[in-house]
């Protein structure tokens, strides 16, 4: 089973024309579920390290949110930005040392409402809300990848043979009150892409992310994936870094 951690960035809901959050993005990390409890110990010790105690507890925030922690908000207002990369570097960290792979999909809600505007056949016509076709497109992506994962354990008479006895499932968890819905996921199942997707578990698991550290390290490429998109020419450190050392592998964006 793979814990498959749902990140986001920059939901805006219906207001698709936001100049300041022109895309929004999801994205899944993979965790196998025998790394989660060794992942999840390596995180609060750093939590330690750099807090003196563990989320939740008494002089350490709830969670940490790379918003905050980037732009030296809220908790964060009084760090240094020397002392908040040095915290960004670490939970990064995490996940560079395993190579957790990381799939991504992103809309540009302009586009979006542009698209539906102009009744673009690419479009279904129920969707009322950028957020249901990258979602869709989303589930998509994980499902490939599971395919792919799949496919890489088999040997070539398997193949053959098409003898294709599915060995590992994806669960998705997301964010408990952020923009991912349950109904997201039967629909998709219902969909045209979605009719074989038969390697993920057909239900959301929800979660607070200040319980989740799979949930807030997703959040962390989420929101440098959205960075980068916002303005690619420039340098982004903590994008290229998890891009370039295999945390973040494919980057789905959604065509009109």
């Amino acid at each position: 089973m793979f814990l498959t951690y749902v990140g986001e960035s920059a939901s805006t809901g219906n207001n698709a024309v936001d100049p300041t959050q022109s895309h929004q993005v999801y994205t899944g990390l993979f965790v196998h579920e025998s790394q989660s409890i060794s992942m999840a110990g390596e995180f609060n010790a750093l939590c330690r390290r750099h807090f003196g105690a563990p989320l939740g507890e008494e002089g350490a925030p709830s969670e940490i949110q790379p918003v905050e922690v980037y732009e030296g908000l809220g908790y964060f207002a009084s760090w240094t930005p020397e002392k908040r990369n040095e915290l960004i570097q670490d939970c990064l960290g995490i996940m560079v040392r395993r190579e957790t792979p990381v799939i991504v999909s992103y809309i540009n809600e302009s586009e979006f409402a542009k698209a539906k505007l102009a009744g673009d056949p690419s479009l279904s016509v129920a969707w009322e809300t950028p957020t249901e076709p990258v979602v869709n497109k989303f589930l998509f992506a994980i499902s490939m990848f599971m395919d792919e994962l799949h496919l890489s354990t088999l040997s070539e008479d398997q193949v053959m043979d098409s003898a294709l006895p599915i060995s590992n499932f994806a669960l998705l968890v997301a964010q408990t009150g952020a923009s991912v819905e349950s109904r997201f996921m039967t629909e998709f199942l219902l969909s045209d892409d979605g009719m074989d997707a038969n390697n993920l578990v057909p239900n959301f698991c929800f979660m607070d992310a200040g319980h989740s550290v799979g949930t807030q390290l997703s959040n962390f490429c989420a929101y440098f994936v959205h960075r980068w998109l916002q303005n690619p020419e420039r340098p982004h450190p903590y994008f290229d870094g998890l891009r370039n050392n295999k945390v973040i592998q494919v980057i789905y964006p959604v065509n009109f």
